[in-house]
């Protein structure tokens, strides 16, 4: 994604520290209202101090604005409250109280706080009240029309945030602005698209704003999908602004969009020629490198660092990149740089964790691994963990981790259950397995991949009764889990005669997902129980023909042995048995069917 000038969406992990505005509001309130105070929209600064109400000084009182409206004991109370609220994070107690007495005293400092706060806590109908009411108080003020722009880039509403834009346009020379509105309509419908194209060709702009128009368009064009018509919009636009960055970097996402790298990469090329120092070419640059040239790639990575030393981004980019080139130390120094960016740190220590271990440094490594507490590569640090405690046979040491690990991993606790089950699985303890799971469920009663799993170790274990209770509890909290469906089916398949029930459940599963290999499978496989072999044979040529898994290749051997097809049967067998030699379900259906003739050989 381009990223332009002004961006009107808010990051979402950002934490709201208290504005100068909430700090000090107290101690202009505490005598005056704030009527009149040009105030900026509220911003994320953080101050650790809250000023004490004082007496006004002669010189305060000759800096109060003309018109003075005081406040109540009841209103000061009021914001008091919310004022503490804020200082300790109780967003939603602060939101109320500022928004209540927005709309009570109509102050517009007091009502650009609550939009503020509404915005923070991506309250997208609270945040359009209070911008709302603040551009009716004050509809002359750019950040109120700002504050519009933001609620309705909450609410997903690119048409009605565009005449905001507009205005600020017009009255304060900020083109940018026009760019931004396109941003909300990321991801939207193709419909919508078109409704904001036609929002935007209806503005009555000056003659340079007409030339943001065809750059807002293009990019609407390349979000909607017809990259061909962005590609000609985009390149009109260059002829009219050739020196216009944005318009490379659009042209060169609609290339890549287009699977044309090498157009990309080149439109890059070219305007980095023109512009050597822009961060924003050489980034993009650097990254489509990643995908055809690597050392290409790490050069300007290298060269984006010398630049940016201290910006995390490039350093964790160019740190996965010496990882990739084997380049070890200098992705390690990178890596331990990067461990104290609350960012990063997570993914740092997990790399750190795996050069340890390229390294043969164990004991370092496991120190790494077990200090991932969060991020993407959580689960692979825990079980590399896992893995180097039991090089040592040491199933205690490994057990003990992931009880400390739950402990403080919370957000985590459903995966480190399925680990430790399949730990004790490794280990042939299915009693454990099923046991650690039951603790896990009785502390996650919803977590559906626990039900999955301990259903699949208690069919394995012959306990269907058990299975169906925890695949039927999936299904009763997803309708639309076709891997329950489906498991549920198959093993009803297995384990009982009703065969009508389980030709529903795998039907409404492969309804879902028609292009699964082992729903197609399952439908194969009961179409054959029920007697409809000339079906089930083009459902399961089919799923073999997708996954050639030993578990269908067992199942279509089958059919096509009692269709006569005893060749067809063997090689289907055997295609199986080259991908796992002596797969127990193949080994049992040859004796079961007596396949040890002249026409192949019945594994020993």
């Amino acid at each position: 994604m381009i990223v332009f000038p002004v961006n009107i969406r808010e990051n979402r992990t950002m934490k709201l520290t208290p504005h100068p505005l909430a700090i000090g509001l107290l101690s202009c309130l505490l005598y005056t209202g704030c009527t009149s105070a040009p105030m900026p929209i509220v911003s994320d600064q953080p101050s650790n101090t809250i000023a004490v109400a004082s007496e006004p000084t002669e010189a305060d009182e000759q800096a109060l604005p003309p018109t003075v409206v005081p406040f109540s004991a009841e209103t000061l109370y009021s914001l008091l409250v919310a004022d503490v609220a804020l200082t300790r994070q109780q967003y939603q107690i602060a939101m109320a109280g500022y928004a209540s007495e927005a709309q009570s005293t109509r102050d517009a400092r007091v009502t650009e706080m609550a939009f503020g706060i509404a915005r923070h806590v991506q309250d997208p109908d609270m945040a359009l009240q209070m911008a709302l009411l603040w551009l009716e108080i004050e509809p002359t003020n750019g950040d109120a029309h700002r504050a519009m722009l933001q609620a309705y880039a909450l609410l997903g509403n690119a048409i009605d945030a565009l005449p905001h834009a507009f205005w600020v346009a017009q009255n304060e020379d900020d083109d940018a602005i026009l760019l931004a509105v396109t941003t909300i309509a990321e991801g939207r419908k193709e419909a919508q698209i078109d409704d904001l194209i036609g929002a935007y060709n209806r503005l009555e702009l000056s003659t340079d704003q007409q030339l943001i128009r065809r750059l807002a368009i293009a990019m609407l064009l390349r979000e909607g999908g017809r990259l061909e018509q962005a590609e000609s919009a985009a390149l009109a636009y260059l002829q009219l602004a050739p020196n216009d960055q944005r318009a490379s970097l659009l042209l060169a996402q609609i290339y890549n969009q287009q699977d044309r790298s090498e157009d990309a990469i080149s439109t890059l090329a070219s305007a980095l020629e023109n512009y050597p120092n822009s961060y924003k070419l050489r980034l993009q640059y650097a990254r489509l490198l990643t995908l055809s040239n690597r050392s290409k790639a790490l050069e300007q990575f290298e060269m984006l660092r010398v630049a940016n030393p201290y910006s995390p981004e490039i350093n964790y980019l160019l740190a996965l990149l010496y990882l990739d080139s084997k380049m070890l130390e200098p992705a390690r120094q990178l890596f331990l740089i990067l461990r104290g960016d609350s960012r990063f740190s997570d993914d740092a220590l997990y790399h750190l964790g795996g050069i340890a271990e390229s390294n043969s440094d164990l004991t370092t490594a496991v120190d790494y691994y077990r200090q991932v507490v969060d991020g993407s590569n959580f689960l692979a640090a825990a079980s590399r963990t896992i893995v180097l405690l039991m090089d040592d046979n040491n199933l205690a040491a490994a057990q003990k981790y992931l009880r400390e690990t739950r402990a403080t991993a919370p957000n985590q606790i459903g995966r480190l259950y399925e680990l430790e089950a399949n730990l004790l699985i490794s280990q042939d303890l299915p009693e454990q397995a099923l046991e650690v799971l039951s603790r896990g469920i009785e502390r996650r009663s919803e977590d559906q991949n626990l039900l999955y799993a301990r259903a699949m170790i208690a069919e394995q274990q012959g306990d269907f009764a058990r299975a169906e209770l925890d695949l039927r509890s999936i299904i009763s909290l997803d309708a639309s889990n076709a891997a329950a469906m489906n498991a549920l089916g198959y093993t009803m398949v297995l384990h009982t005669q009703r065969l009508d029930e389980a030709y529903d459940l795998i039907q409404r599963a492969y309804a879902l997902q028609p292009d699964s290999a082992a729903i197609i499978d399952s439908m194969g496989w009961v179409l054959y129980k029920l007697g409809e072999t000339d079906k089930a044979l083009g459902y399961l040529m089919r799923a073999m023909e997708m996954m050639p898994d030993p578990e269908i290749a067992a199942h279509l051997g089958e059919i096509h042995w009692v269709m006569g097809n005893r060749k067809l049967a063997f090689e289907t067998w055997h295609r199986g048995l080259r991908k796992t030699p002596d797969h127990d379900n193949i080994v049992t259906t040859m004796r079961r069917l007596g396949a040890s003739t002249s026409e192949g050989e019945l594994p020993q």
